[in-house]
């Protein structure tokens, strides 16, 4: 199975046509004008307030990769006024922190994402990382087993 991951990541194949997916997609692939495309498609065919803060989140990412930190947090507010239990745009927040030094304050980000879905493998590696920055090493491994399990677990699903 992890054979053909891989694989697929160096073959290239079509694109999804759902558009969040073919966002995530592009965004992979580090083309930010077709992944921007494919968000403001599934922004404007969205259904719910946990969509929005899904599209949003991605669109501040696509912000953050075109260093627009102004632009991405204006986008990481409107995914939380959306859905505040948003622990995808709750753990990116604590990305910029994180960026900018702000070690415990990125830490409490995650630790509260993790309180919402205690399952969001992405919030246990960035958690791991911070602690480890902190000098809290054997806590830091513990995250990271514990999301390299979650990781492990979505594959085979």
């Amino acid at each position: 199975m992890a054979f053909f991951d891989r694989l697929r990541r160096l073959v290239p194949g079509r694109p999804p046509s759902y558009p969040f997916a073919r966002g995530a997609y592009e965004l992979d692939r580090g083309r930010l004008d077709s992944a921007e495309a494919a968000f403001a498609e599934a922004l404007a065919a969205s259904t719910s307030a946990a969509e929005v803060a899904a599209i949003r989140n991605k669109r501040a990412i696509v912000a953050i990769r075109r260093g627009d930190r102004p632009r991405s947090i204006d986008e990481l507010v409107a995914a939380l006024e959306a859905y505040p239990r948003s622990a995808p745009a709750i753990t990116t927040i604590g990305n910029l922190l994180q960026e900018d030094g702000a070690v415990e304050d990125a830490i409490a980000h995650y630790e509260y994402a993790l309180l919402i879905d205690d399952r969001y493998a992405p919030a246990y590696h960035n958690l791991g990382v911070a602690l480890h920055r902190s000098g809290r090493k054997a806590e830091a491994v513990r995250m990271l087993r514990k999301a390299t399990r979650l990781e492990g677990r979505m594959k085979r699903s």
